[in-house]
């Protein structure tokens, strides 16, 4: 079959649009909302944050903060790091606290031989292997044991512990021995599942041994490792004096925050407590324990090589957040990677955390561990222009498209620029339209622009004559033989003006003037919300829609089963989390996590409630399977609370029964709040609301500006009949060319 001759472009009933013209509205438009979201964004995420750093006073030049302190608090007013700064969360969070000093000195040490270093590892926490009691696992330990909330470490392997009183002894082996210790917490002393909480004071040091102290002169201690080496000077940096020197015949000691080795020598960084030792207090091989031991407590201070950390101090305890907000918002587990590192408060027996801080003279209550005002300002700078920019551009040209652009009779926009908004009436195509539109093509005088004012009159009613059939314009209007006659007596009358004289508008001009301003307005605020409908229908999907989608097919019995909690456990790490039972915020993985494992019977609960029963008799219908706060494991504040969920079915609640829901189709799975009405109601107004109103908004702008949606909707029964002129238009013309031919 051959292929379709294209139609002539004159031959269409409704002409093509300008892709420019469209186009240009459509980026615009979607430029001007982008851009307005953005500001609104970024108002919270930059601009607030940037003022409220210009004005904090901080002072660029780090000083050293050390950690006393890391809480885990269930409830909190504010917390060391977030992870999105639009939803801080009202739960539990992390507070760091910190010991604020100023810098200590910077030494150089030259000439330095037979270095050595050692590093005394600590315990992993994240990596240890740990005991859970209520998983029975606590019955047959035996050493040094560091609990939290009924977790046990085992230490003995890498500390050694002196103490002196213990507490009665707990019975963690045994029918009820994991209830007995479900939640023991602090330093304990075993033997055999049988363990005693160590009291204080205690000490407890690690087995850090064959540390190479012959012909060593200099030891720095660092955190976890310990320098040596035999040099022959320390030099301070910033005076260029020299403070040591091997001439004295003594060890020289500190503690520094960084330690490197470059072609000048050994530099040390932050130096404080520098102290000198007789060589007669080492021998050739020492432990950890002891070198602290001499530096602290045998070694004599001398403030020239480095001053004392308590003549630096400038707040002892001070809140540490990772920037003026508490927060980021990469999700990137940078919080997860901050607290590792700046969390280290010395409670798991290492050496605590040391890092450069920056705190206001006005308020040392508060430190940050990231500032810098020239990052700021260029987040600021580039935050604040580029969408400022893109949204006057785009309001702008809108605005200049309003004033500029207008719609014919024959659907089409055009730009006729500022000065002339009539409309354009049909032409018949793009080439009549360039003569129609076209000035005068020579002569002068008052008759020759009134012959030309009237030809072009005549020409526009021949042409509105062979469309007369066409679909209706933008502006609702169907050209008809009386709008033919009107705009033949109209053009008549305006020859008698003169050319001096302006013609005031009729009232009828001004309502379409109106109408079509109200038209572009409206036309703006529907694809605002055609689009806004758009992003906010893709955000439901994961918070509402894909939640209830998934409840619905688990198919969840509705009235509530008999539970019992037979496992409760609280775990810190990613690697530690790989499921939770409640997690407050549905984008990020969790860093703490309660995991709940249940036994459920589906004898209902308010049966039981009515018949209690002997839950050790009772046969479950699943057993060991994972507790959920609703269908996803997770929420947002202040409709889920993971610290108040835990506490009302872990903890002490552990093997009393409750009303639970599981799943028919699933029934591995169950959880604690189900409810069809609010589920099924949720989804409807997720799905309905979003979609009504792109569809109305797309349908309103469609008949509109869409010729093929315009005629579809005025149809008329002489389809193929409208095509050619009818014998009322022809002697219509051909009387109105007769009259033509005796005005000239």
């Amino acid at each position: 079959m051959g292929k379709k001759k294209p139609i002539p472009e004159e031959d269409l009933i409704i002409p093509p649009q300008d892709n420019r013209i469209c186009g240009v509205i459509c980026v615009c438009q979607l430029t001007f909302v982008l851009s307005t979201v953005a500001i609104v964004y970024l108002t919270v995420a930059i601009y607030m944050p940037s003022s409220r750093a210009f004005e904090s006073g901080i002072d660029e030049t780090p000083v050293m903060c050390t950690t006393t302190r890391t809480l885990n608090q269930d409830a909190c007013e504010w917390g060391s790091c977030g992870e999105w700064c639009l939803s801080k969360t009202s739960g539990a969070c992390i507070q760091i606290y910190v010991h604020l000093r100023m810098n200590g000195s910077s030494l150089l040490f030259t000439n330095c031989t037979n270095s050595a270093n050692k590093t005394c590892y600590g315990i992993d926490q994240e990596n240890a292997k740990k005991s859970r009691c209520i998983a029975d696992e606590c019955k047959n330990l035996t050493g040094t044991f560091n609990c939290s909330a009924g977790m046990c470490i085992n230490i003995t392997d890498a500390f050694e512990c002196v103490f002196k009183n213990t507490d009665p002894p707990l019975k963690c082996s045994g029918r009820r021995g994991k209830i007995t210790c479900i939640d023991i917490t602090g330093l304990f002393s075993c033997n055999r599942g049988t363990c005693r909480k160590i009291r204080t004071p205690y000490n407890c040091d690690r087995r850090c041994v064959d540390i190479p102290t012959r012909n060593k002169n200099m030891i720095l201690l660092s955190g976890d490792k310990v320098y040596l080496s035999q040099c022959s000077s320390a030099i301070d940096m910033e005076t260029k004096q020299e403070v040591w020197n091997e001439a004295e015949d003594k060890v020289i000691m500190s503690s520094c925050y960084s330690i490197q080795n470059t072609s000048l020598g050994i530099e040390a960084i932050d130096c404080v407590n520098g102290s000198v030792l007789e060589k007669t207090e080492l021998t050739d091989l020492t432990n950890f324990t002891y070198l602290s031991y001499l530096h602290y407590a045998v070694s004599k201070p001398i403030k020239v090589i480095a001053p004392l950390e308590q003549d630096l101090t400038l707040s002892n305890e001070s809140r540490l957040m990772i920037n003026l907000e508490g927060c980021v918002n990469t999700l990137q587990d940078e919080c997860k990677e901050f607290l590792k590192e700046f969390g280290k408060d010395g409670t798991d027996h290492n050496a605590r955390a040391r890092f450069p801080c920056y705190y206001s003279k006005s308020k040392m209550q508060q430190v940050v561990a990231r500032f810098s005002l020239e990052t700021t300002y260029r987040q600021f700078v580039v935050g604040f222009f580029v969408p400022t920019i893109l949204f006057g551009v785009s309001c702008l040209t809108l605005i200049f498209c309003q004033r500029t652009i207008v719609v014919g009779d024959d659907a089409r926009m055009r730009f006729v620029g500022c000065a002339n908004k009539n409309p354009v009436v049909a032409n018949g195509g793009a080439k009549n339209q360039d003569k129609a539109n076209s000035g005068d093509g020579g002569g002068g005088g008052d008759s020759a622009g009134k012959s030309n004012h009237t030809m072009r009159s005549m020409n526009d009613i021949r042409a509105s004559s062979s469309t007369l059939s066409g679909a209706p314009s933008l502006t609702m209007s169907k050209p008809s033989l009386n709008n033919s006659k009107a705009s033949l007596t109209h053009s008549r009358q305006s020859m008698n003006v003169s050319d001096g004289e302006e013609r005031p508008p009729t009232r009828e001009e001004l309502i379409a003037e109106f109408l079509d301003k109200a038209k572009f307005y409206t036309s703006l605020c529907l694809g605002t919300t055609a689009i806004l409908s758009v992003f906010a229908f893709l955000f439901l999907i994961p918070f509402v829609v894909d939640p209830a989608i998934s409840t619905i097919v688990a198919d969840y019995d509705p009235v509530p089963v008999t539970c019992v909690v037979t496992d409760h456990v609280y775990a810190e790490g990613m690697r530690n989390c790989t499921w939770s039972s409640c997690r407050e915020g549905c984008t990020t993985a969790a860093i703490r996590c309660h995991q709940l494992l249940v036994n459920y019977t589906k004898v209902a609960f308010h049966e039981w409630h009515q018949h209690p029963r002997d839950l050790d008799s009772i046969e479950w219908d699943v057993m060991d399977t994972k507790f959920l706060v609703n269908t996803e494991g997770c929420g947002y504040p202040p409709r889920v609370n993971c610290s108040e969920f835990a506490k009302q079915y872990g903890y002490s609640h552990v093997g009393e029964p409750f009303p639970c829901y599981y799943s028919r189709a699933y029934p591995e799975i169950v959880v604690a709040r189900y409810s069809w009405d609010d589920n099924l109601k949720h989804l409807i107004l997720s799905l309905i609301i979003p979609n009504v109103l792109f569809a109305v908004s797309i349908g309103v702008l469609s008949y509109w500006y869409c010729p093929c949606c315009d005629k579809a909707c005025h149809k008329s029964p002489r389809v193929y009949a409208e095509k050619y002129p009818t014998k009322e238009n022809k002697l219509l013309c051909r009387s109105d060319d007769e009259e033509d031919e005796l005005d000239y």
